[in-house]
């Protein structure tokens, strides 16, 4: 296995796109309604979608890339400002999965490492990013590269509210 990490281009949408909606349900398919899934999936990652946030300025997908397969993502954009990390000029991390024939791999590392190099390079002091509260795998991850828990907000999949934390890490 040789991974190379490189940013996404519109070229990859289709294959993005299918590993985006395959790791969330991975991820959450057992946690939450079929109904519920379906809706957000549907919005949240239809061709158009991908393909605008794809487009959008200050929004980058960095791609693990084994071959021709995708193994995992990262997308960062510059998003929501949030009013408790004050003046800091800080890059959300939108979104990291890895899919899980790679899990071990320590592909999640390298993206969440190349993602604070892309921060730093283009001049931000803090990643910051939402995860959900009884998501105990991704929090501890998160907090073993030096995340912290700084507030919290409500996240709708579907018709269902649910919690994330807030968590951030000062990269300067």
């Amino acid at each position: 296995m040789s991974i190379q990490i490189r940013r996404a281009t519109l070229h990859d949408k289709v294959a993005l796109r299918a590993l985006v909606i395959k790791t969330f349900r991975d991820t959450f398919d057992e946690h939450n309604t079929a109904e519920d899934m379906e809706q957000y999936v549907s919005k949240s990652f239809s061709e158009v979608q991908i393909e605008k946030e794809l487009q959008e300025a200050n929004t980058v997908f960095f791609l693990a890339v084994d071959g021709d397969r995708i193994a995992g993502y990262a997308k960062v954009r510059e998003g929501e400002k949030q009013e408790v990390l004050g003046s800091k000029h800080a890059l959300e991390l939108h979104r990291i999965y890895v899919d899980k024939d790679y899990f071990g791999k320590k592909i999640g590392n390298i993206l969440l490492e190349t993602c604070f190099d892309y921060a730093k390079k283009t001049g931000y002091e803090t990643v910051w990013l939402g995860v959900w509260e009884h998501n105990a795998k991704a929090i501890a991850f998160y907090k073993k590269h030096g995340f912290e828990k700084f507030s919290a907000h409500v996240f709708v999949l579907g018709a269902d509210e649910q919690t994330d934390w807030l968590m951030k890490k000062d990269i300067v």
